[in-house]
């Protein structure tokens, strides 16, 4: 009946642990011990970011005795991003408790679809100074483990692409029409939207929107909407001249965060002449009609050019068929040994005399004028 009883006493004590569970173990005089972790990490991995994120967790010593814990990685299938933790053992005092994180890194850019898996174990190396190997084996030994998912944070971004950025010269009344498209720089799929963002102003100004002023299309990850369009129409009537900007935008209709991509385009309008001048030249500007009246004057001194050209190099041809005397030269003679009487310059001018036969060596000249 003793021995029985003595039996008994020690099944209770071994068989004990495995009636309880780790959290109401403290005080045990079994080897034990707690771990509890944060909230399963996300990791931004937008291109400003560091993509790094970690988790937080505890570890504890429930027991009577002072033990030896180590931390090991069982599980981690990530290959674009390493996990790695801030510390791997540590020695607790009975019901003592530290904390370490799990850490990881990884690359900018990466699709939100990809998710990695972790589990890690708290386990009892020594216990009241005694190593694992010493220690009884079975399930009175309490380690424990935590599993937990890594993901990849979601992120907007859009680049909106506009082939013709130039300035819109409009009339009253006309219509123009913008084609685009918008490619997801995101790392998930995004419904990507575009809109006229001053489309308030432009109304209050007189313009309209004869398609609205907002188009959006669901795009998959990396990809880029078909073809749109949204149209500005003029106003009907402008006392002035008119320019205002017109800004075009594109947005992620998912991440209220992500920047936008914007395209200022000027809209130029000409006012419409109230006058009642003739019809065409009161719609010309005076930059216009200076313009113009250089070009005319510019001709007009191109054409007497032209005449006095013609006349200048143009001779009348002579009736009987020959070609026109040519005037000899003027030959002065030789200087005398002796003064005569007459003037010396009598001979010098002889050829001015009205009663020479030879003719001005000019009157060929200007027969044809």
């Amino acid at each position: 009946m003793r021995k029985a009883l003595i039996l008994g006493l020690v099944l209770s004590l071994f068989l004990a642990p495995c009636l309880i569970t780790p959290a109401s173990a403290q005080g045990s005089p079994l080897p034990a011990v707690e771990l509890n972790c944060g909230p399963d990490p996300t990791m931004d991995v937008h291109p400003t970011s560091d993509a790094e994120t970690s988790v937080t967790c505890t570890v504890a010593n429930p027991t009577s005795a002072s033990e030896v814990i180590s931390i090991t990685t069982i599980e981690w299938d990530g290959v674009l991003v390493e996990m790695s933790l801030s510390e791997d053992s540590f020695t607790l005092a009975a019901g003592e408790e530290d904390t370490f994180d799990i850490l990881f890194s990884g690359q900018t850019k990466i699709p939100a679809s990809v998710k990695y898996s972790f589990e890690i174990e708290a386990k009892v190396e020594s216990w009241n100074n005694l190593p694992y190997g010493q220690l009884p084996e079975g399930p009175w030994v309490v380690n424990t483990s935590h599993i937990g998912d890594m993901y990849i944070g979601e992120y907007g971004m859009v680049e909106l692409l506009l082939s013709d950025v130039t300035t819109r010269y409009m009339e009253p009344s006309s219509e123009v029409e913008f084609s685009f498209q918008v490619t997801n720089k995101g790392n998930s799929n995004d419904l990507l939207e575009v809109v006229f963002a001053n489309a308030a102003d432009l109304e209050a100004a007189g313009f309209t929107f004869p398609g609205g002023t907002y188009v959006s299309e669901n795009v998959d990850y990396e990809g880029t909407t078909s073809v749109k369009t949204l149209s500005i129409r003029a106003p009907s009537d402008v006392s002035s001249d008119l320019r205002m900007p017109l800004l075009i935008r594109a947005q992620s209709g998912y991440d209220d965060t992500a920047l936008f991509s914007e395209i200022n385009i000027q809209l130029d309008i000409e006012a419409t002449s109230s006058s009642g001048g003739i019809d065409g030249l009161d719609s010309l500007s005076s930059d216009d009609t200076l313009l113009y009246a250089s070009i005319a004057g510019g001709s007009i001194l191109v054409i007497l050019l032209i005449i006095v050209f013609i006349r200048v190099v143009t001779k009348r041809k002579p009736k009987d068929g020959n070609l026109p005397e040519v005037a000899q030269p003027i030959i002065l003679p030789d200087e005398p040994n002796e003064v005569s009487g007459d003037d010396e310059f009598d001979d010098f001018f002889s050829d001015l005399d009205p009663k020479s036969s030879e003719a001005d060596e000019f009157d060929d000249l200007f027969d044809d004028l």
